[in-house]
Parts: structure tokens; sequence; C-alpha cells
């Protein structure tokens, strides 16, 4: 039996969500996915997964505070993390490194670069 990576995607916007979660399950990753940090938060601790893909511009926390409360969790202090961000945000890039930030996606996003950093990430060589 093949496992694969199970990716948590995080986004407050539908058609963002939609899209990342099908160019993730076209890499080869099963997809869970959250609308708000908190109940992401929820999940990656239920269920920790390979790889999160985390929105800066949330409205409950931001992503930022999501994933400090994620690199808490033992099963996830090592867990990569790409943020997307808009940008306008693109300063605040030095706070997701020191999160230790696998990486950033503009948004918004071009599918095929998604799809690499997915696989670069969730299929470590």
């Amino acid at each position: 039996m093949i496992v694969r990576p199970k990716v948590l995607i995080v986004d407050d916007e539908p058609d963002y969500l939609a899209i990342a979660a099908r160019i993730a399950a076209k890499a080869g990753c099963a997809v869970i996915t959250a609308a708000t940090a908190l109940k992401g938060v929820e999940l990656a601790e239920k269920e920790p997964p390979s790889l999160i893909l985390l929105d800066v511009g949330l409205p409950d926390i931001s992503g930022f505070e999501a994933a400090r409360r994620m690199r808490k969790v033992p099963a996830l202090s090592r867990t990569p993390i790409i943020f997307f961000t808009v940008r306008s945000e693109l300063d605040m890039v030095s706070e997701g490194l020191k999160l230790g930030a696998a990486g950033y996606v503009l948004k918004p996003f071009d599918p095929d670069e998604l799809q690499r950093r997915i696989r670069t990430a969730a299929f470590p060589s």
C-alpha cells in the first residue's frame, strides 16, 4: 500500500482553498482543508500532516500565530510550512523564516509553481 503525504491547506478564501487542494491532489497528496487558522491548528494536532500550506492573512488569528501554535506541538515542530501571501505582505517574510518556513507562494499563485513547491516539500529526496 502506497501512503500519500498528507497536506493541510488553510485559507479563508474558498477559491484559493479549492484550487490549492486540486493542485496538491494532482501532486499526489492526500488533502485536508480548513477555512480558519484555529481549525487548521486543531486539524494539524489531530492528524499531523506532512506539509502545511498556510495563508498569512486569516480572519481569526494570523497564519504566523497559527504556525507558532503548531510549532509548540512536538509532532508538528519540524513539519514544512509554506505560507501564502499577497505582495503587500512581503515585508513579513522574515517573520515566517523565523518560524522555519519552507517557502512563500504569492497570491494569486501560479499553479505549476505551487505544484513544484508541494512536491519538493512533501516528497523530499
